[in-house]
């Protein structure tokens, strides 16, 4: 089921025009550029298996508040879209510094 899953999220990300990697052994898709990747991966959250986006660990932020919880696993467009939409703001702020 995960690997279809990452599978599912993979595509539904390319399809809106951003570059993935994904890696099964690990369980992780990344996406947007490789030098800035938000991670995307399976984790529990409300009784259930959720996507939920991670980023590199930043000084001074405690680990579990490097990630945040997108959707249900079934939910697989709304993670794509929050991903994506991440991915834009992310552009956006680096081109106005």
């Amino acid at each position: 089921m995960v690997g279809g899953a990452l599978r599912g999220l993979a595509a539904e990300l390319r399809s809106r025009g951003v570059e993935v990697r994904e890696d099964r052994t690990s369980g992780v898709v990344e996406a947007g550029p490789s030098t800035r990747p938000q991670r995307a991966l399976l984790r529990p959250h409300r009784g259930g298996l959720w996507w939920w986006m991670r980023w590199p660990l930043q000084d001074g932020v405690p680990a579990p508040l490097a990630g945040v919880p997108l959707s249900p696993v079934t939910r697989t467009g709304e993670a794509a879209r929050r991903i994506a939409g991440a991915l834009s703001s992310c552009d956006g702020a680096s081109d106005a510094a």
